[in-house]
């Protein structure tokens, strides 16, 4: 992966950039705000559309958005057989702090068969928080 994560701020509703340059990467999705369940499924199905090879939820419902994704990935490929490359490990991480979860990403987040060339740190709240996310990212 990349030293440098990639911030990208979402406000609940909004519609999501074309990031499909930055796969394969993984995403730390941070859900801070509340979502409609059409919003989580579109945000899910753009992660697994744009080249996401391993998503981290942490925040509000985020064992939602694991479950989302999974079914996203499943979809894209008809609820059968998908290459190895295609594979999508996602996790959740509901009661650890933020920090904790930046360190699992660095330490443990591998995919077996691809190597993940960027970090996607998606922020879901209605405020932009770049600076303090960023640095908790290279402190952890």
């Amino acid at each position: 992966m990349t030293n440098e994560p990639i911030y990208l701020h979402l406000k609940p509703g909004a519609d999501p950039t074309d990031i499909s340059a930055c796969s394969p990467y993984v995403a730390i999705v941070m859900i801070e705000d509340d979502v409609t369940p059409e919003w989580r499924a579109t945000i899910s199905r753009w992660l697994v559309d744009t080249g996401c090879l391993y998503m981290i939820a942490w925040g509000q419902e985020c064992a939602l958005w694991d479950d989302v994704v999974d079914w996203c990935q499943l979809e894209k490929y008809d609820f059968g057989d998908y290459p190895e490359d295609s594979f999508l490990p996602s996790c959740w991480f509901e009661d650890y702090t933020l920090e904790e979860v930046f360190e699992f990403a660095k330490v443990h987040v591998a995919h077996p068969t691809v190597e993940l060339r960027h970090t996607v740190l998606l922020h879901i709240s209605a405020c932009r928080n770049d600076d303090a996310i960023l640095r908790a990212y290279a402190d952890a």
